[in-house]
């Protein structure tokens, strides 16, 4: 039954030409309104594409969620890195986000392994690592220009421990006279705020050129929108007046990241509903379900258990008139939910351990009860997601079927 279900769904056709053009990691071979940003990034790195062991170049970008950040930085590396192949320049371009490697230890581990895929994952210490990665550089006498995404998730989770990386990446070579420079770092952020952790040594070497992005008008999105669903749909099945729509609720966040997304689900209700068209009514929907503040990008990169804790909040406050939960209510929730799953529940200290990075990442809020409530407990809400929402978009991680 179940194998002739998925045979007679695989054999509708599809309104899709390629939905992996609207994924959130697809990074397109044109960033239309981005021409000018990238082309001062290049100008940037110019003397490092020149002569790539002259110099080391830093790099601060900034701008709210889905103004292209991480798209830009990408391109570029994409870029540089055919030219670097074309003129046999040792350089090397590496991305590594900071929500998804929490720690130094797991970043410098990461890049080694970026240069060396073979080098093991555990037993060296901060300094040691360094130390391997010098000779690692030298041994490969490559360039690498290192991106640190949303950098402030590391400074979040270890403000000293993201001084300390940033210090030791920038004094690389400091102790070696007129020594090949093998490391640049670009830096993404949200904003620039968070170069007040770091302390006057660090911003001494840091000295960053800074790059800003703009919120995307509606207009700018309406151009974005079109070359997705030029690249995703067959001919005539998103009209622009569909587009329209979407590039207007975008626009107020100038949130190119949220109008893909509206388009994809506006395309899949389409599909569901065996239409070969999409209608308002389809954009509407996806609104619906589709909210700004659930970053499906940062629910991925959730432990699984990190996951399960946030899903039984978010269901008991749908069911619930509550504001808050108690941390106890929360973690007897959590436990009942493992044990439906046959999870093995984690313990109390790693539940509160789960709460923290849950605030850090911006998802749930906690504060301490006050009047009104015997004893101090720390209270736990969702501050701008839907329970809703976040619910479907949980489940749907976990794979488990309403």
């Amino acid at each position: 039954m179940t194998l002739d279900i998925i045979e007679s769904e695989l054999q509708k056709p599809s309104i899709f030409k390629d939905e992996s053009k609207l994924s959130i990691d697809y990074v397109p071979p044109k960033l239309p309104h981005r021409e000018q940003e990238i082309r001062k990034l290049i100008s940037i790195f110019r003397a490092v594409l020149e002569n790539p062991m002259s110099i080391s170049r830093k790099v601060v970008i900034t701008g709210d969620i889905g103004t292209g950040k991480t798209a830009i930085s990408k391109f570029f590396g994409e870029k540089i890195l055919e030219y670097a192949k074309k003129r046999g320049l040792p350089l090397k371009y590496i991305h590594l986000n900071c929500r998804k490697h929490r720690s130094t230890f797991v970043l410098l581990n990461t890049l080694i392994r970026a240069l060396s895929p073979k080098f093991p994952e555990r037993g060296y210490s901060h300094d040691e690592l360094l130390s391997i990665l010098r000779g690692i550089l030298a041994e490969k006498n490559v360039h690498v220009i290192l991106t640190l995404d949303e950098i402030e998730y590391l400074i979040q989770f270890n403000r000293q421990d993201a001084q300390e990386l940033i210090y030791s990446l920038t004094r690389l070579y400091e102790e070696e006279m007129n020594a090949p420079q093998r490391i640049s770092l670009i830096l993404i952020s949200r904003s620039d705020a968070f170069l007040s952790a770091f302390d006057e040594s660090v911003l001494s070497t840091l000295q960053p050129s800074k790059i800003h992005l703009e919120k995307y008008t509606e207009e700018q999105l309406f151009d974005i929108l079109k070359d997705r669903r030029d690249m995703a749909f067959y001919e005539r099945v998103v009209p622009d007046d569909i587009l329209q729509m979407i590039a207007e609720i975008a626009a107020p966040r100038g949130d190119a990241r949220y109008a893909i997304e509206l388009l994809l689900k506006a395309g899949k209700y389409a599909e569901q509903e065996g239409k070969t068209k999409v209608i308002p009514e389809h954009v509407r929907k996806a609104k619906s379900e589709t909210h700004p503040a659930v970053r499906k990008e940062v629910l991925r990169d959730l432990s699984k258990h990190e996951k399960l804790l946030l899903l039984a909040l978010a269901r008991k406050l749908r069911k619930s008139e509550q504001v808050y939960l108690t941390m106890g209510e929360l973690e007897e929730l959590y436990r009942i939910l493992c044990e439906e799953l046959g999870e093995k529940a984690r313990t109390h200290t790693q539940i509160w351990e789960y709460v923290q990075n849950l605030e850090k990442f911006g998802i749930i809020s906690k504060r301490l009860s006050g009047r009104g409530m015997r004893g101090k407990t720390t209270l736990i809400s969702l501050p701008e997601v839907p329970a809703e929402i976040l619910e479907r978009e949980l489940m749907r991680e976990l794979g488990i079927s309403e």
